[in-house]
């Protein structure tokens, strides 16, 4: 679902043209509605990367781990969202030579992925990227959100 600024700024109510029957029916509507419009601007961000910003997540966990190298387990755990085609997304990763499989020699079920030289700088570029966007909000008010959705999903 594709929507311009103007959309995304006016209430949601006006926008769908609907009124909620309680407020936590409001609130499932508002957090998709914010969570399309977040997606659309950082996909706009990384546009000139190549990269979907699961792929790019994908580069940032393996890039997080201290032994610069993580596990498909690891990475699904540690995914933002649903982590259902996370072999899908690494060789996709590998198709484009961001990153390299190593079977475990004691367990071949277990496939450990480095960052080559190329995903390590696209990765760089696409965090500051995702970096550089801000909320028209002071850091208090992002606070206090970040706060009651950590408190919503209790």
């Amino acid at each position: 679902m594709e929507h311009n600024s103007k959309e995304y700024k006016m209430k949601l109510s006006e926008s769908i043209q609907h009124s909620f029957h309680d407020e936590g029916q409001r609130l499932i509507a508002e957090v998709l509605f914010t969570a399309n419009w977040l997606d659309a601007k950082i996909a706009k961000l990384i546009e000139g990367t190549g990269l979907s910003f699961q792929q790019l997540n994908v580069l940032r966990i393996i890039a997080g781990q201290d032994a610069g190298s993580a596990n498909v387990q690891l990475i699904k755990d540690r995914m933002i969202s649903d982590s259902s085609n996370v072999s899908r997304l690494l060789n996709k990763l590998a198709e484009k030579q961001l990153i390299e499989k190593e079977r475990c020699t004691n367990d071949q079920r277990v496939v450990y992925l480095q960052l080559t030289k190329a995903g390590e700088s696209l990765m760089q570029k696409g965090k500051r990227l995702v970096e550089s966007f801000e909320f028209e909000m002071e850091s208090k008010k992002l606070n206090q959100l970040n706060e009651l959705l950590e408190a919503v999903r209790k």
